[in-house]
């Protein structure tokens, strides 16, 4: 993993955002951004995450 995005609806969610993150990628650390958005493709959602890795194959 090198990088997320995490697309909110409400930036005050976001210590409990990086408390998730800190749990998941405690040995990574990638690039995060996290930024508010008026609204989500479904109103019931309240985060979406876009996240990129490089997986690289031994031959």
């Amino acid at each position: 993993m090198i990088r997320i995005r995490f697309f909110v609806t409400d930036i005050t969610s976001w210590e409990a955002i990086g408390e998730i993150h800190a749990e998941l990628f405690a040995d990574v650390w990638p690039t995060t951004t996290i930024a508010e958005v008026s609204a989500l493709v479904d109103p019931a959602l309240l985060v979406e995450v876009e996240a990129d890795a490089i997986v690289t194959v031994d031959r």
